[in-house]
């Protein structure tokens, strides 16, 4: 899988490092979910500090800094 490849590529690049930030975007069903969960669990198993955000699924609003604030309160909470 292409995009694992490259999220593990970015991962090897923060361990050295170098500042990496990824977005994972497409259609619901896709599988995003299930990369991120993947590759989360490869991150982690190295002792690694990843920090994941969500968006909000609204349909009339946006939130712009949602995945920012999910991923910041997933630091808060990891220390």
């Amino acid at each position: 899988m292409a995009e694992l490849h490259q999220l593990e590529a970015n991962l090897r690049a923060a361990k050295g490092g170098e500042f990496r930030l990824a977005l994972l975007s497409g259609e619901a069903g896709i599988g995003k979910t299930r990369l991120l969960d993947e590759f989360l669990a490869r991150a982690r198993g190295d002792d690694v500090l990843v920090l994941a955000g969500a968006c909000l699924p609204l349909e009339s609003a946006t939130l712009p800094y949602a995945p920012i604030a999910d991923a910041l309160h997933e630091l808060v909470h990891a220390t």
